[in-house]
């Protein structure tokens, strides 16, 4: 058999390119001699250990070739809840996983409740992510002026290639434009100069730089409305709230910003698991 290849997937918090997985197996043939006429029943019977050798060898080789491939892998599609209640115990469930030393009274600081969860009647479509931000950007003045770099809605997604793809969806949802936020080939002292000269409505971007950014407090929070945590599914089946890359990063953003930023009254975000 033919030792199975498997292609590396070194993705970074900014860019998934996923590569085919190869694998195979050469066909196990199994070669008998032709019995001698005058021993026989001996051949058969000398031969009956070495058969059955042969046989346990072609299973074990079936059932190496259809192991899944990609460590950490999974086959099953992530569900996305509709429910308040649903989401938040989602949410802190993943965020439990992404921290397994954290105790039940250190988490509970840190918990999303219902109560920050954006909550909407209209049932999922293809144009859900585009419908949930157009009743977040609003056109008329708000009481917080600073426009700078102050999104009102945020996408947070999984890698650069989806960034790309959202921002293509969302572009008809603002007259302004949308901020792409990840690392690959965009320098973060461009964007953070970027950000304290360009007024935006959407901002769609990586854990990792929409991290770093709200460090740097070039990304500020002071406008937003909509937080929205995208759970698309990769061709590997991982979501961004349960990948290795992308998690610890994501729960950063929730725990060191946008939590502390909630219990300020004159902030009105919520968020939302599409």
């Amino acid at each position: 058999m033919a030792p199975k290849r498997t292609l590396a997937d070194d993705l970074e918090d900014d860019f998934a390119l996923d590569d085919d997985y190869v694998s195979g197996s050469e066909d196990v043939q199994e070669v008998v001699d032709a019995p001698e006429p005058v021993k026989a029943s001996k051949k058969r019977t000398s031969e009956t250990p070495a058969k059955a050798d042969n046989l346990n060898k072609r299973t074990k080789t079936v059932a190496t070739t259809n192991k899944p491939s990609g460590k950490g892998t999974t086959a099953s599609k992530f569900t996305v809840p509709s429910e308040a209640n649903d989401q938040a115990d989602t949410w802190n469930k993943y965020m439990k996983k992404a921290h397994p030393g954290i105790t039940d009274l250190e988490l509970a600081d840190k918990l999303m409740l219902p109560q920050h969860i954006y909550t909407t009647t209209p049932a999922p479509s293809d144009s859900y992510l585009e419908d949930l931000a157009k009743t977040a950007v609003s056109t008329g003045k708000s009481k917080n002026k600073v426009m700078h770099g102050a999104p009102q809605v945020l996408v947070i997604c999984s890698s650069a290639l989806r960034v790309i793809d959202l921002v293509k969806r969302l572009r008809p949802v603002s007259k302004r434009g949308v901020l792409k936020l990840f690392s690959r080939h965009i320098k973060i002292s461009d964007q953070i100069k970027s950000l304290k000269t360009t007024a935006v409505d959407i901002a769609v971007g990586t854990p990792n730089r929409i991290l770093k950014l709200l460090t740097e407090d070039a990304l500020k929070v002071n406008r937003l409305r909509l937080v929205v945590i995208d759970c698309w599914q990769d061709d590997k089946m991982r979501v961004v709230i349960d990948m290795d890359d992308t998690r610890k990063d994501l729960f950063s953003i929730w725990q060191d910003v946008l939590l502390p930023a909630s219990a300020n009254p004159d902030y009105g975000f919520k968020l939302r698991l599409v």
